[in-house]
């Protein structure tokens, strides 16, 4: 939580994605690669990344870095 005033932490998502197959056969060798998007909030980091999730790739999994809130 945040006091009035402060601007909260940017939020770091990692978000894995890979290739869709061509069809459900499998014996694919499929392109897998990282994005990683800072924003000021969760929902808007998503948001950028499904943006950059390139044509006939998917997001496989998703990971949230945050800033460590100081112990008062």
């Amino acid at each position: 939580m945040t006091a009035p005033g402060d601007t909260p932490a940017p939020v770091t998502l990692y978000a894995t994605v890979q290739e869709i197959p061509p069809d459900h056969r499998g014996g694919y060798t499929l392109g897998r690669d990282e994005l990683v998007v800072e924003d000021v909030d969760y929902d808007q980091a998503l948001a950028a990344a499904r943006r950059r999730v390139p044509e006939g790739w998917r997001i496989i999994a998703l990971r949230v870095e945050r800033e460590p809130v100081a112990a008062t």
